[in-house]
């Protein structure tokens, strides 16, 4: 995975930036993704803003940071920034990067 990051984008901390960016801005509630996108065979970030737009065709979520009042409320009250900013200190690259595992057996 940490090949393909620096391919993708240059480095993990590129990365890191982008998908905390992505996830503080959605426009109410939504997720921040880290997608594998097989017919470019790369790695992208996502915004996904309501349920109703999820879906993007030729991209499987690979790591998705729920950005809904609910997943941050309770700690963070409405300080979603600083939830974000806290995330990158539990995230699980190791699963991120076996979902890509999997990814790539399902696409080939």
């Amino acid at each position: 995975m940490q090949k393909r990051i620096e391919k993708n984008f240059g480095s993990y901390d590129r990365l890191k930036s982008l998908i905390a960016e992505t996830s503080k801005n959605v426009d109410g509630n939504g997720w921040g993704i880290v997608a594998y996108k097989p017919y470019s065979d790369s790695l992208t970030v996502l915004q996904c803003e309501n349920h109703e737009k999820l879906t993007q065709w030729g991209a499987i979520p690979l790591l998705v940071i729920d950005v809904w009042e609910h997943a941050y409320y309770l700690k963070y009250n409405a300080r979603r920034t600083d939830f974000v900013d806290a995330l990158f200190n539990i995230i699980n690259w190791v699963n991120a990067a076996l979902r890509l595992d999997e990814a790539l057996k399902l696409t080939r």
